[in-house]
């Protein structure tokens, strides 16, 4: 068969095959965390079974709080007190017993992924100086404490939120519509401004890690060699850098946790401003209101938790990103 001549334009256009781009860190640190999810299935199993119990208990008591604000002007209160004291009582307990549960799992997870890691940097055989044999280890350290703390806060963190969002917007829909669906559009912002957040603090967290990271190799090598001037004035001059980029990285942070902080308050207090106004509309009752203003705090701060693990587990995947760019 004779080829077929193609033009200049058409050769430029030609679409050509390409290899497969290796994965970037980011890629990585999602398939290790991933990969340490399903190696303890089990312990992921039963830390999401267990917190998926600890939200619904955790919403009772609000719920057997407006029964009680409800009841009270009768004066018929039956045993709602008494189960009001239960559920008080035994939603701290379901949270304790699942914090123990997640511990565990990290520390299973902690203490087989750095063994993993460092003896993986021994068999590549290569003959470092203390110096660089301190960074490393501290590159390590930083990258296995980012993936298994991102582990952690998956599984305890971001499912609470999920089911107190599920369970509030159900509540607040089935009072009205209207009501539901401002409660969810109050969420949009503090979200939104989350991932806007964490994409400026990117680079003083690399910063931040990789300055870490060279500290601990300068302190070896001013150890071993204590005498040298060199090493002291290198010493110094990292740890100046560090103060600044801690300094700078901790103000900015903090700015940005309280401008998400009150975009949070502002769009939960419109929900509860609007139940107000549409009160008699809809036929809320005291009982109702105190509902909505629970469900709403007990979201406000577990929206807050959930963000600020969202933070740490941004921040530990920077960690992850210098230990798999500089390693």
């Amino acid at each position: 068969m004779s080829s077929i001549r193609r033009s200049p334009i058409a050769r430029l256009f030609a679409r050509r095959p390409r290899p497969p781009l290796p994965p970037g860190p980011n890629a990585r640190f999602w398939r290790d965390v991933w990969g340490l999810i399903v190696d303890y299935r089990w312990y992921a199993l039963a830390v999401l079974a267990v917190t998926a119990i600890q939200e619904v208990v955790a919403l009772w008591p609000v719920n057997l709080l407006g029964q009680f604000v409800d009841r009270f002007q009768s004066g018929d209160l039956g045993n709602v007190i008494v189960l009001f004291l239960g559920a008080s009582l035994l939603a701290p307990l379901v949270l304790r017993g699942n914090i123990i549960l997640r511990h565990k799992m990290f520390y299973e997870t902690d203490f087989s992924k750095r063994v993993q890691m460092t003896l993986a940097l021994c068999d590549q055989g290569r003959e470092i100086d203390a110096e660089a044999a301190g960074q490393a280890n501290a590159r390590i350290a930083n990258a296995v404490s980012g993936i298994t703390n991102a582990t952690y806060h998956v599984l305890g963190s971001f499912l609470p939120v999920i089911i107190k969002i599920i369970v509030v917007s159900s509540s607040l829909l089935a009072m009205n519509g209207q009501l539901g669906l401002a409660y969810l559009a109050s969420l949009v912002l503090p979200a939104a401004m989350t991932v806007a957040f964490n994409k400026r603090l990117r680079v003083l967290r690399d910063d931040q890690y990789g300055l870490i990271n060279q500290v601990e190799g300068a302190c070896i090598r001013v150890l071993t060699a204590p005498r040298e001037e060199a090493h002291r004035d290198r010493l110094r001059n990292v740890l100046r850098r560090r103060k600044e980029v801690f300094v700078e990285l901790v103000s900015r942070h903090q700015w940005y946790l309280y401008l998400r902080y009150a975009a949070l308050i502002g769009g939960q207090f419109l929900v509860v401003f609007l139940a107000v106004a549409q009160r008699e509309q809809i036929g809320l009752s005291a009982g109702d209101m105190a509902r909505i203003i629970g469900y709403t705090s007990q979201v406000a701060a577990v929206f807050l938790e959930a963000a600020a693990c969202l933070d740490a587990i941004i921040s530990f995947s920077r960690a992850y990103h210098v230990y798999a760019t500089e390693g």
